[in-house]
């Protein structure tokens, strides 16, 4: 609720955040790590087949291309992708389930277990009985983890939580530590877990979700799990065609440049919103189809743009200096094995350019720039310039930042770096000495330690950071920086200096800045028209930006494409709780009650222990005008969330809007007793209590909301 309405306003609104669509932690996508054993053959299983067009896959599929590129094939044979996805089978996953294995979640025990040639989960109670069983019939990734999928209702497939560790044949629990119940987001029968919306995309090859809203159902169809030639190659089978007939000339697949290589690598290996219900075909732009994830989204990145948060590898080198050069995957990676082309361990990979200064890169000496004698760890160009964090607990990648090492950042505010990482027995201070006595104002006067503070400033509201802000965007040439400093100039509005920098940047090049600048700026009245132009945009995630921008500040749309396609992005994405809430709010801003209950009741469905989902939720139906069940789901909420003021504060907005003043007083009164720095509560409290005719309450509690004469 917002906190600037005063007791009695016209209605409870809402401003509906914008969410940036996360992916669930299913399978180890952006991790390449190959392997040397091939598949077995595929088991139909029903309602999980290999494939739902064998024909396709005869007529265009890897065995077919192999007829003339075998030496490719048996490299995709090896290759992660390859094994991305694929049904449960006796020769693979027989080991992992037997003897039948435990492993405790969030206080329940599961079994995992291989038993009439079915894989099982099963669910113990308390004194280890059985519960539940749900049979496995997929499994996502290789090595080092396997998740595995268990079918339920409405054509969903779940990847579960207990995951198989393939180096050291345990299970173990990917989010130990965390307390996931049923009925939350990301318990593993939920919606965040779930496979069809968060992982097959980039598991399968041809994939299209197939989601109906009315069914609360999936009919999810792919041409065959794991990925293979059709996601990389276009024009496969004129290809085929045309090198079987004997033809002079044999048509090749779509060349690619350099940054449609790039785009369809990004498609998987990154962090993002999708946009389109229509496939990515290759050679479309990234943008087009999907909205990136950058370090103004808080949690994701470490300030200075270490991974922090599951990232998958594209925003990261987005920003690197090695990507705005034009080095692409490809020059490290081997694109059907995925294997590196050149050794990484003994630097031959990294000098293959900065030895020679190939494609302008700066030479490097190792041991010169290391200060490692050369057959040290510390000489290792990725141990410095590519740490690895682990994620779901075994599964360690890399940073494709290629940041340095600060430890200066690490004392500040907390950053890791790679000295220390390393050197554990050591201090961060030792760490410092020894860095700023090595690189001295390389280190102290880079852009990396002034961009880190910045970002945490501005994450933290700190008004200083917004002169870096501006600093840090005179000299920035990386567009994927600028992006995301304008991402987080919004935190800055209303501010002139800030609104006529945004402005400015609706015109950038990059479609990253444009996109954060068209949302930034419709923060502020009067700047509609800005919104309107950006639905004109030639980049849909710039369009996206400016219909979401609009409707969020109850502005309508015009009829037209970016209408169409801002209506197929809610529609597409009907399977996730931030588009349903969006289309609850569209739906009460017209009054229709009937359509924002149906839209609140899935959306609170699929995350029944948040708290928030509920408040959301309330706010939307007084704006429909439901106040009586705008009460039940505040209480609801508070009962999932009772140490939460805004519950008890918004029940007495809501009862003072009914004139019932008591009840908004006792209300109010509980607010400030458990949050007495809620000034805005005590503000309200005093309007309640001038009201009630309790003069000397009001003016006490008019105090509390003055902060005692504290600045707040």
């Amino acid at each position: 609720m917002c906190a600037r309405h005063a007791i009695k306003p016209p209605a409870i609104w809402l401003t509906v955040l914008a969410m940036a669509a996360l992916l669930a932690g299913c399978g180890d996508a952006g991790n390449a790590n190959p392997h040397t054993e091939t598949n077995d053959t595929p088991v139909e299983i029903e309602g999980f087949p290999f494939s739902h067009d064998p024909a396709r896959v005869l007529a265009q599929g890897p065995q077919t291309c192999a007829e003339c590129h075998a030496e490719i094939f048996d490299d995709w044979q090896t290759s992660h992708h390859a094994k991305a996805n694929r049904p449960v089978s006796e020769a693979l996953d027989k080991t992992a389930f037997t003897p039948a294995r435990r492993v405790v979640e969030s206080g329940v025990t599961y079994e995992l277990a291989y038993e009439n040639e079915r894989f099982e989960l099963r669910v113990l109670d308390a004194a280890h009985d059985l519960e539940r069983v749900y049979e496995l019939t997929g499994v996502i990734g290789y090595t080092p983890l396997r998740q595995y999928l268990a079918p339920l209702p409405g054509g969903r497939l779940q990847t579960i939580s207990a995951t198989y560790d393939v180096l050291k044949d345990r299970w173990v629990d990917v989010f130990e530590g965390e307390d996931r119940l049923p009925g939350e987001w990301g318990h593993w029968t939920g919606q965040g877990m779930n496979w069809n919306a968060n992982c097959a995309y980039c598991h399968t090859t041809e994939y299209d979700k197939n989601f109906n809203f009315e069914a609360n159902a999936y009919a999810s169809t792919w041409t065959q799990q794991g990925i293979a030639c059709a996601e990389c190659h276009d024009g496969l089978e004129a290809h085929l065609q045309s090198a079987r007939s004997g033809a002079e000339t044999i048509h090749k697949p779509k060349a690619l440049d350099d940054q449609q290589i790039m785009d369809n690598c990004a498609t998987c290996h990154s962090r993002r919103d999708q946009l389109t219900t229509d496939a990515f075909e290759v050679g479309d732009r990234y943008e087009d189809h999907f909205g990136l994830s950058l370090p103004d989204q808080p949690g994701l990145y470490f300030a200075d743009g270490q991974i922090r948060d599951e990232v998958f590898v594209h925003g990261s080198f987005s920003m690197s200096r090695m990507g705005h050069a034009g080095v692409t995957c490809l020059d490290c990676h081997n694109p059907h094995s995925n294997a590196l082309i050149l050794p990484a361990e003994n630097t031959l990979l990294c000098m293959r350019c900065h030895e020679t200064g190939l494609d302008d890169a700066p030479i490097v000496v190792p041991t010169e720039h290391s200060f490692h004698a050369a057959d040290s760890t510390g000489n290792r160009c990725v141990e410095c310039h590519m740490p690895k964090r682990t994620y779901m607990q075994v599964d360690p990648r890399a940073d494709h930042g290629f940041l340095h090492p600060d430890p200066r950042l690490t004392q500040e505010l907390g950053i890791p770096n790679t000295c220390n990482r390393c050197h554990e027995e050591e201090s961060v201070d030792w760490a410092i000495e020894w860095s700023e006595q090595w690189y001295g104002e390389k280190l102290t006067d880079h852009r990396q330690r002034a961009r880190a503070r910045a970002i945490h400033g501005a994450h933290a509201y700190q008004p200083e950071a917004l002169e870096s802000l501006f600093q840090l965007l005179d000299s920035e040439d990386v567009p994927a920086w600028t992006a995301t400093y304008t991402g987080l100039l919004a935190n800055y509005l209303p501010e002139q200096r800030v609104a006529a920098r945004l402005r400015q940047l609706l015109k950038h090049e990059s479609p990253l800045v444009r996109e954060r600048a068209v949302s930034a700026l419709g923060s502020l009245p009067n700047e509609q028209i800005r919104l309107l132009e950006g639905l004109g945009d030639p980049l849909l995630n710039v369009r996206i930006s400016a219909a979401r921008t609009l409707q969020t500040n109850n502005n309508s749309i015009p009829e037209g494409d970016a209408k169409a396609q801002w209506q197929a992005y809610l529609e597409f994405n009907a399977d996730r709780p931030q588009s349903l809430m969006i289309q609850a709010y569209e739906a009460a801003r017209k009054q229709d009650k009937a359509a924002t209950k149906k839209y609140l009741a899935r959306a609170v469905n699929m995350d029944q222990a948040n708290g928030t989902v509920y408040h959301q939720a309330a706010i939307i139906l007084s704006t429909a005008g439901d106040p009586l069940s705008a009460e039940q789901f505040l209480k609801s909420g508070w009962k999932k969330d009772p140490d939460n003021p805004q519950f008890p504060y918004s029940l007495g907005l809501l009862a003072a809007e009914a004139g019932k003043l008591d009840l908004a007083v006792g209300y109010l009164e509980e607010t400030v007793a458990n949050a007495p720095d809620f000034y805005r509560a005590w503000y309200n409290l005093s309007l309640a209590y001038g009201q009630s005719n309790r003069p000397e309450d009001a003016a006490r509690a008019m105090q509390k909301a003055r902060g005692d004469g504290h600045d707040h």
